[in-house]
């Protein structure tokens, strides 16, 4: 949705209210005392009442606004920008669009907003052929470890170990998908005949990123299980993080990088590397080197983004950013309830 487009849909307060109002209409609203779905709303006191005990409502009960002093015209506007941009955004930037005079309250919506991003994308699993690997993103050192010596490698206390999981396929496989849904078979028979023995580059799909406490074997396996399709193929590298997944994948296909790294890197893990790349320099140069409990937080915006990359090509309204982020911010709460704002004066700032 372009800016003009914004203002034209959303100039007032009452407006941002109509559409949140239906949207949650669309979805129904459950009473919080009796569990009743109602569709009631008492417009003079905008609230929604169950018709069943009489329980009135506010309008963003049970959303990710829940308990927000802030206008529902700011939240919208804030998650028009953050979908309006393929980076990851700072509050320091949001903070003077808004005209707000504090700072944390911004930051707090935004950091709640990434927490429903993320909550959104855990419903869904990766299938097929899943690259996976290990990252470092640098975060600031804690303030437990100021005054020690910086350790150097995997353990050092500048940087957060983060597991990488891409969904990727052949260009070829892609194109034959389409062709037949596009119920052009003849085509498609063709394409594959064409093809047949040739070496297609890959494509990516869908991605996940999680923040690691530790890089042990069992660490990883809980979350690849949870997030990566049992009969999903899973190609790593030979690192010994890894030696179980083939107890649990239809497929585990190991290749050694050692004096061969180029050659794994492009041929095989192509994209978890142009991923990892690509986002730990653009939370880089937006944030900095960022406190390793927010970190998360940011990877869960620019999973939620990526993942739908191609929505932002379509003139489809189902397909707009902005509309899809609401609804989800009218289905998730959020599980942000830290209120220590003198410590996130600078977590914006180079």
């Amino acid at each position: 949705m372009l800016l003009h487009q914004f203002h034209s849909r959303f100039p007032t307060e009452d407006a941002c209210i109509e559409y949140f109002k239906a949207v949650r209409m669309q979805q129904g609203v459950s009473c919080p005392e009796c569990k009743t779905i109602t569709h009631k709303w008492l417009g003079g006191r905008k609230v929604f009442q169950c018709p069943q005990c009489g329980c009135l409502i506010p309008l963003t009960k049970g959303t990710v606004m829940e308990h927000s002093k802030l206008s529902l015209s700011s939240w919208f506007y804030t998650m028009h920008l953050m979908t309006s941009v393929k980076q990851v955004l700072s509050a320091k930037e949001v903070q003077p669009q808004l005209g707000a005079s504090q700072y944390p309250p911004i930051w707090l919506m935004m950091m709640k907003l990434r927490n429903i991003m993320g909550k959104r994308d855990a419903i869904y699993e990766l299938s097929g052929e899943v690259e996976l690997d290990e990252a470092f993103f640098p975060i600031r050192v804690p303030e437990e470890a100021q005054g020690e010596t910086i350790r150097r490698g995997a353990g050092s206390q500048r940087q957060a170990k983060v597991l990488v999981i891409v969904e990727s396929k052949s260009a070829d496989e892609v194109l034959l998908s389409y062709l037949k849904s596009q119920d052009k078979g003849d085509k498609a028979g063709k394409f594959a005949s064409m093809m047949k023995g040739k070496s297609i580059k890959k494509v990516v799909h869908y991605i996940k990123m999680f923040v690691l406490d530790n890089l042990n074997a069992n660490t990883i396996d809980k979350i690849v299980r949870e997030y990566v399709a049992k009969d999903a193929v899973v190609i790593t590298d030979n690192s010994s993080s890894h030696v179980n997944l083939s107890e649990y994948f239809s497929k585990h296909e190991s290749f050694t990088e050692k004096g061969n790294v180029d050659e794994v890197v492009k041929s095989v893990l192509p994209w978890v590397h142009i991923v990892i790349g690509r986002c730990r320099d653009g939370i880089a140069a937006i944030h900095g080197d960022v406190d390793a409990q927010f970190l998360q937080l940011y990877l869960n915006e620019y999973c939620w983004k990526f993942n739908r990359r191609f929505f932002r090509d379509s003139s489809d309204p189902k397909y707009d950013l902005f509309d899809r982020l609401v609804k989800i911010s009218a289905l998730y709460t959020s599980d942000i309830k830290w209120r220590n704002y003198e410590q996130i004066d600078d977590e914006d700032v180079i």
